[in-house]
């Protein structure tokens, strides 16, 4: 058996060079993500481990041309899988797979850093507004921390906040008996009207594409603040944009925007959005690295090397995607 790795990171080969000497099964590192210029290099392989890369999302030949070189899987190496054609994958029988938790504390903690970054008003003095008379800031105990999802992440943010003095509401799927006593759950509108600070948790899908939209950012509260950890197409960032410079919202720290897997390859500031967001005084923004920590990266790599001879020697693994 033999597996290929596209779009491998540096900080991640010594994690694949470990797993591949611990289960002395060869792994081919390639740095670029699978495009039609590489695709060739899957060619002998069993198995694949890659991020979903624009061009997948595009072209369904990439699917017909993998089956054909003989692969059976496609092993996901993150959580969110809005990057696949699910269609395509089931048409062409590849197994789709995904990492559905790796270090969830490092995103959570990230996450409220930056709220309480944006309640302290950081992302103003790091754009250089230093008067101190005009960022006083707010603190936890005094807000109502809104979130949107409370699975893996959002649970670590609501204890998180909840020990820290803050008054926590969400809106979720389901209920999570871990925030019993920690989090009081409300519909969405009552999410939207009473956070002071509203963080995103929740995957993006087609029914969660432009959720916050023009009509949503005007029934948030006066002066609230958006935190997005999650993915970048939930917001629609030209209604964020106009909110944000109208005043209705105080300010946003977004590690994800839209269309940023457009930019990962010719750096994150040439996407438009990015260079009108960062225009803003109060808004803070980090290229997608919420999670970008060195047990996360570990858990990552392993995982997606595991789900691929998961699905080649078992026919199954537990991280497999229903199509």
């Amino acid at each position: 058996m033999k597996l290929i790795y596209y779009g491998a990171s540096e900080e991640e080969i010594a994690y694949i060079e470990r797993w591949q000497f611990i289960h002395k099964t060869p792994v081919t590192i390639v740095m670029e993500g699978l495009s039609w210029e590489n695709i060739h290099l899957a060619a002998g392989h069993d198995g694949i481990c890659l991020y979903p890369s624009l061009a997948m999302q595009q072209d369904e030949s990439l699917y017909q041309r993998l089956h054909i070189l003989g692969m059976k899987q496609l092993s996901i190496k993150s959580t969110g899988v809005d990057g696949v054609r699910f269609d395509w994958a089931q048409k062409h029988q590849l197994t789709v797979t995904n990492v559905p938790s790796y270090s969830p504390t490092s995103v959570g903690h990230y996450t409220v850093m930056s709220i309480l970054m944006a309640l302290r008003n950081i992302p103003a003095m790091i754009k250089g507004k230093l008067d101190r008379r005009s960022v006083i800031g707010r603190e936890l105990q005094d807000v109502t921390v809104g979130l949107l999802g409370t699975g893996r992440i959002g649970a670590v943010v609501a204890e998180a906040i909840y020990h820290m003095g803050g008054h926590v509401i969400a809106t979720s799927r389901s209920e999570n008996p871990r925030l019993k006593g920690i989090v009081e759950y409300v519909s969405f509108e009552t999410l939207i009207a009473a956070s002071d600070v509203l963080s995103i948790h929740i995957p993006l899908t087609k029914a969660s594409e432009g959720l916050f939209s023009a009509s949503v950012f005007e029934q948030m509260k006066p002066g609230s603040c958006l935190v997005n950890t999650a993915r970048g197409g939930i917001v629609d960032t030209d209604a964020l944009i106009a909110a944000l410079a109208q005043g209705s919202l105080s300010g946003a720290v977004l590690d994800a925007i839209a269309n940023e897997e457009r930019y990962f390859s010719v750096g994150w500031d040439q996407n438009p959005y990015y260079q009108q967001l960062n225009q803003l005084p109060n808004v803070l923004l980090t290229p997608h690295i919420a999670y970008y920590t060195q047990l996360a990266v570990q858990e990552i790599a392993e995982t997606a090397l595991n789900n691929a001879t998961d699905i080649l020697l078992e026919g199954q693994s537990a991280n497999t995607i229903a199509l």
